[in-house]
């Protein structure tokens, strides 16, 4: 497979992280320059949720769409889109446009995930996709890095600034366009708004492994701030380290693949979440949570490549767009949700309390998963 299209499809995947992280820096400044619309507070913090859930309901029809019209026309709109959406911050000065302009955001990453996941699948055998999802998980947490760091030195000097970050992709469209083609190997589909039962284990998969794993980008913050007296840049350098660690992690993934099945991998992944979560949840200081970050990256590192190669591995090519649309909103309802659903337990045990708790429920999962795989390899030998 030719370079140009490994790099065109990885700079796709370095937007999807670029949505969300970006404008993090950003929204206590907003609120202050916003400080007269009521609530602003709550608003302002929904400039980071209204993409996940706009794309949670967007993805599945942005799916068939990949299915029926190819690979490419939904890509390109979607670039366009996230270029007019994102960047909407650093033009606009009215708070409800710049809160439209997260909307549009949203569907724009509805069609580029979905369209580059049918790519990958499209262009790849499986021994070279696996080789691939391991460059994806590097870039990915490069990325991560890079635009968090760029986020929040670009809010030092205006809170509209990190917004023009969005139209950085308008320089990757001549690459994309040189270097990528439609593929002849899926046929265009009509419309089927049934979802193949077969897929329910991988989407149910997704859903829960990012209700579990986005705990650290919604939780932490306020565990350094607010019980260990720490400051902002402290929250983007731990996470920075554990994205290191995921970066590491995620370029070993084909190696791992070559000698562990999928669930095998599944095992060792929430067996070392849950040893970091463990970790956090017996912290007393700052610097005791770096300790956390090895694990906690690795983890990162490994769930979403694993999850995707496993996705690409089960189902049909002329499924994939809608296959990939639904499994894009199994990961972005989990994003969503996680706080919800965490809410309770942090109201009665705390932060910390949580993590001691979801540490257990980490390991629980990887025993069980482990007894599972026992028992279906003596199944398979007898």
């Amino acid at each position: 497979m030719s370079k140009k299209i490994e790099i065109s499809l990885l700079l796709v995947a370095t937007m999807g992280v670029m949505s969300g992280i970006t404008i993090v820096a950003s929204l206590p400044l907003m609120s202050r320059t916003f400080a007269d619309i009521p609530n602003i507070e709550f608003l302002s913090k929904m400039m980071l949720t209204i993409p996940s859930i706009i794309i949670a309901l967007f993805a599945p029809i942005a799916g068939v769409l990949v299915d029926r019209y190819g690979r490419l026309k939904p890509l390109y709109i979607g670039m366009i889109l996230f270029v007019l959406g994102g960047s909407s911050g650093f033009y606009l000065d009215n708070f409800y446009l710049i809160l439209a302009g997260r909307a549009l955001l949203g569907i724009s990453v509805a069609f580029l995930m979905t369209s580059s996941t049918a790519l990958i699948g499209d262009y790849f055998d499986e021994d070279e996709r696996h080789k691939f999802m391991s460059k994806q998980g590097m870039s990915v947490a490069i990325g991560g890095i890079i635009f968090i760091t760029m986020g929040g030195l670009l809010a030092g000097w205006h809170w509209s600034y990190p917004f023009a970050i969005y139209t950085i992709p308008l320089l990757f469209i001549p690459l994309m366009y040189s270097s990528l083609y439609e593929p002849k190997v899926h046929k265009h589909t009509e419309i089927d708004s049934t979802i193949d039962s077969s897929m329910l284990k991988v989407y149910i998969t997704a859903y829960f492994s990012m209700v579990l794993f986005y705990m650290l980008p919604t939780q932490l913050p306020y565990l350094i701030i607010n019980t260990m007296h720490g400051d902002p840049k402290t929250i983007g350098f731990v996470i920075s380290v554990a994205m290191v660690f995921n970066a590491i992690t995620a370029k070993q993934y084909s190696r791992l693949k070559e000698r562990f099945s999928y669930i095998q991998i599944y095992i060792f992944t929430f067996t070392i979440f849950g040893i970091g979560l463990f970790i956090m949840s017996q912290a007393n200081d700052i610097s005791q949570l770096f300790y956390s970050t090895v694990f906690i990256g690795m983890g990162f590192g490994l769930i979403f490549v694993n999850t995707n190669s496993w996705f690409l591995s089960s189902v049909p090519a002329h499924k994939r767009g809608k296959a990939s649309g639904i499994l894009a909103s199994s990961f972005f309802l989990g994003q969503f949700s996680s706080p919800l659903i965490f809410e309770p337990i942090v109201s009665k045990y705390g932060i910390q309390g949580l993590f001691f708790i979801i540490s257990i429920v980490s390991v629980s999962l990887s025993v069980l998963l482990f007894i599972k795989d026992k028992t279906r390899s003596k199944t398979l030998k007898g």
